[in-house]
């Protein structure tokens, strides 16, 4: 009779501490992407709702406030000034007639677009650097990337629905006109501190 002996698995504290690290350059990741293209005309939520209206349609402004953990009087100012500015409009949502839809106009989704090319053209400068090992393990992990940016959310599910019956709105820093380059550096958007707190 032979005898097998059984593989040990792979040690469970290797993997954590793997997975630890890799979290890790991940949120310094974002950090670095952030600091480096701070330079906007709107704060990060504005940003972020903006970004949502295009990638998904019209929301109520109770679901974007539920969606960026906002106080729906912050989250109404935030439309406010996105409205003033041409980025959104808002119309009577034809399932209830007391509702509000939000949603991005022409100019609105020109703005998230330009925002995407700029972004994209420098980190797609800045992956031309590295070294061709560096450049084609980035390249393998791309589907996995875009698996983690994709997904449901730990939590549960996602949706508009769904994030507005789990979270409860926090205020948040109204949207609008930020400081010049010079002072945004160290001025910290409201996004930052929620997320230096804690995905984008």
């Amino acid at each position: 009779m032979v005898l097998v002996t059984p593989t040990a698995p792979a040690s469970p504290v290797r993997h954590d501490a793997q997975v630890a690290e890799l979290a890790q350059v991940l949120e310094r990741t974002a950090s670095w992407l952030r600091r480096t293209l701070r330079a906007e005309e709107w704060n990060a939520v504005a940003l972020a709702v903006l970004d949502e209206l295009d990638r998904n349609g019209p929301r109520r402004v109770t679901e974007l406030a539920a969606q960026e953990r906002a106080s729906q009087p912050g989250m109404t100012g935030i439309v406010s000034r996105l409205e003033a500015a041409g980025l959104v409009e808002r119309a009577p949502d034809p399932s209830d007639g007391r509702a509000t839809l939000v949603s991005a106009t022409g100019a609105g989704h020109a703005y998230i677009a330009g925002r995407h090319v700029r972004r994209t053209e420098f980190l797609a400068e800045r992956i031309t650097t590295l070294s061709a090992h560096d450049r084609r393990a980035l390249l393998d992990a791309t589907r996995a990337l875009a698996a983690l940016v994709d997904g449901p959310a730990p939590n549960g599910p996602t949706g508009p629905t769904a994030r507005a019956a789990q979270h409860t709105p926090t205020p948040t820093t109204p949207a609008g006109p930020t400081v010049p380059r010079a002072a945004a550096a160290d001025t910290p958007t409201t996004r930052e501190t929620r997320t230096e707190g804690e995905p984008s």
